[in-house]
């Protein structure tokens, strides 16, 4: 098999990338919600670590997504007819995701409350 050169590397990585975004609407949700909390964050100008947080937990949760996504749609290839074993494997990932989805909302709520409520002159 032939090595591909670092370039061509990140153009597939791109491409697959934004066939994520273009095709499924979890990620484009994930995606949507992600700029607006890391806009919020620039907003409240929460410390520098803080923001570094919330930029990794939302690209964690967009990762895992697109690994969610990838699997099951090789999972599909390999095997279209409803397999309950196949299906449990989807359900496993899915929960995953869910694990760093509330884990992101965690960060967020606890780097973001005090901030909002502060700006919002509610706290």
């Amino acid at each position: 098999m032939q090595k591909t050169n670092f370039l061509k590397s990140v153009k597939y990585a791109l491409l697959g990338l934004a066939h994520g975004i273009s095709t499924e609407r979890n990620i484009k949700i994930q995606m949507i919600i992600g700029l607006g909390i890391i806009i919020l964050s620039l907003l409240l100008q929460i410390s520098r670590i803080e923001f570094i947080l919330i930029i990794m937990v939302t690209f964690l949760v967009l990762s895992f997504e697109l690994g969610n996504t990838a699997l099951e749609k090789l999972l599909d290839r390999i095997h279209p007819d409803f397999d309950k074993d196949i299906g449990h494997v989807k359900d496993i990932m899915a929960g995953a995701v869910l694990l760093i989805v509330v884990l992101s909302m965690i960060v967020g709520l606890a780097i973001l409350f005090e901030p909002f409520m502060t700006a919002m002159h509610l706290f």
